[in-house]
């Protein structure tokens, strides 16, 4: 099974870098800090980004369930299915 490994932030290219710590500012923690699943779209920076934008629209800004209890809804659903990410 193929193993990836996931970039420091100093590898990064400049401009890279910026979409990774811009990222990582908006959810509150540095690019060292990231879940593991958004470190390792950090060998895309554009797909992290847009994947990270359309995280915020589909579910933190629609509905009546304010965001800190969606996120801490899904958060339980991965501890509850034991996810590693």
């Amino acid at each position: 099974m193929t193993t990836l490994r996931l970039p420091t932030p100093e590898e990064l290219e400049p401009a890279d870098r910026k979409v990774l710590e811009d990222v990582a500012k908006r959810l509150g923690v540095t690019p060292n800090k990231m879940s593991m699943i958004w470190r390792a779209q950090s060998h895309w920076p554009q797909h992290l980004e847009a994947n990270h934008r359309q995280m915020l629209y589909s579910f933190r800004f629609q509905g009546q369930i304010p965001t800190l209890t969606k996120e801490a809804m899904h958060a339980a659903v991965s501890m509850t299915n034991r996810c590693e990410f």
